[in-house]
C-alpha cells in the first residue's frame, strides 16, 4: 500500500480499554495481542483485538503469543466478518515505560510480519501501550519495506495518529 499522507488509525475506546485491562492484569510483564480490521485508503479501522492466548509466555521485557491459538482466532474472525476484516497488526505493552518507542525486538517483529506472505500485512500496525497500571497511554506505528536493491530492503517506520472513538 502506497501512502500519500500519514496514516490515521481509528481504535474504539472499548477496545483500548480491553487492552488496558489486559495490561493491568499482567502488569510488570508484557502482554499483547493481534489487531483485526481493515484499511480504507490511508486510514486503518480496528474492529477487534485477539488476546495473546492461553499458552502465551509473558516476561518482563518480552512476550510470545500463543501463535497457534491466535492463527485460529484470526481465521474465525475473518470468516465471521465475511472476509472483510483481516489481521492488520499487533499491540503489546511496555510496562513502566515513559514512551511508546519501538524496541529492536519490536522492529524485528514488524520485519517478520511484512516478510511473511501468509500474514497478508505489507503495512502492519504496532500499538505500544506504555505507562503504569491504570494509566496507560498508546503510541501507534506503521511499518513498511522500502526496496533499495533487488535483495535488500529497509524498514520504514511511521509514528502515526491514533484516534480513540466511541462509535458503535
Amino acid at each position: 500500500m502506497l501512502m500519500r499522507k500519514p496514516p490515521v488509525i481509528w481504535l474504539p475506546i472499548r477496545l483500548f480499554n480491553h487492552c488496558a485491562t489486559d495490561a493491568d492484569r499482567f502488569y510488570n510483564l508484557e502482554t499483547g495481542g493481534a489487531l483485526m480490521g481493515y484499511w480504507y485508503g490511508d486510514t486503518a479501522v480496528i474492529t477487534a483485538t485477539i488476546e495473546a492466548g492461553p499458552a502465551a509466555l509473558h516476561q518482563r521485557y518480552s512476550f510470545e503469543p500463543d501463535q497457534h491459538w491466535q492463527v485460529e482466532q484470526i481465521a474465525r474472525h475473518y470468516a465471521r466478518s465475511g472476509r472483510r476484516e483481516t489481521y492488520i497488526g499487533d499491540w503489546h505493552t511496555h510496562p513502566a515505560a515513559k514512551s511508546g518507542r519501538l524496541s529492536r525486538t519490536d522492529r524485528s517483529v514488524l520485519r517478520r510480519i511484512i516478510a511473511t506472505p501468509a500474514a497478508r500485512a505489507p503495512t502492519p500496525i504496532m500499538i505500544v501501550l506504555h505507562g503504569a497500571k491504570g494509566a496507560w497511554e498508546a503510541t501507534a506505528w506503521v511499518g513498511a519495506f522500502k526496496a533499495r536493491r533487488i535483495f535488500f530492503s529497509s524498514l520504514l517506520l511511521s509514528k502515526v495518529t491514533l484516534r480513540l472513538h466511541d462509535l458503535a
